[in-house]
């Protein structure tokens, strides 16, 4: 058992081959054992080649395992299968954004620390990844790999809102998973 992808994120699929060292005329799709997603339509490639699709488990970071346990199908002969497995890594958990505001009413003069804290890890936030209207923020910090904090300094003159936000898919996690917006 093979894969075109070892390693799913959400929104992957990944396009799995089952070789068998004999024709076979008795393999089915209900001979395969499946865990932490699911596998679609078995086809047949050959008479010793099947492909199916598997699609991870949504908001998951539990492996895939796809297996054929022995005696599930037979050759020619009537010789029953031996057992074969493959193992998947899948992060298909999106990561998330809160933005909060040591102030919400802000007058002339004063500021506030907005605290941008990830639901993930992330080495890709930066302040490019962030929106201002209103206002501008400075003093852009990491204090850890998923909490981040910036100064906003509302507009001089002005009674606009102050508006923070990051759209979706600005920043990753490890596994490559965009982020949804805040």
């Amino acid at each position: 058992i093979t894969t075109s992808d070892s390693a799913l994120k959400a929104g992957e699929t990944a396009t799995i081959t089952f070789t068998l060292s004999e024709a076979s005329t008795d393999f089915a799709v209900t001979d395969i054992d499946v865990s932490g997603g699911s596998i679609g339509d078995l086809t047949a490639v050959s008479s010793t080649v099947y492909t199916a699709v598997f699609t991870p488990s949504e908001d998951s970071t539990a492996s895939g395992l796809i297996s054929v346990t022995g005696d599930k199908f037979t050759d020619a002969a009537d010789n029953a299968n031996t057992t074969g497995s493959l193992t998947l890594a899948v992060d298909t958990v999106v990561p998330e954004i809160a933005i909060t505001s040591s102030d919400s009413e802000l007058k002339a003069g004063e500021t506030a620390t907005i605290t941008f804290t990830l639901s993930e890890d992330s080495t890709d936030f930066d302040v490019n990844d962030i929106s201002v209207s209103g206002g501008s923020i400075d003093s852009f910090t990491a204090v850890s790999s998923t909490v981040y904090t910036a100064v906003f300094t509302p507009s001089v003159d002005s009674t606009a809102s102050g508006l923070i936000s990051v759209d979706a898919s600005r920043f990753t996690d490890a596994a490559g998973n965009a982020n949804t917006a805040g």
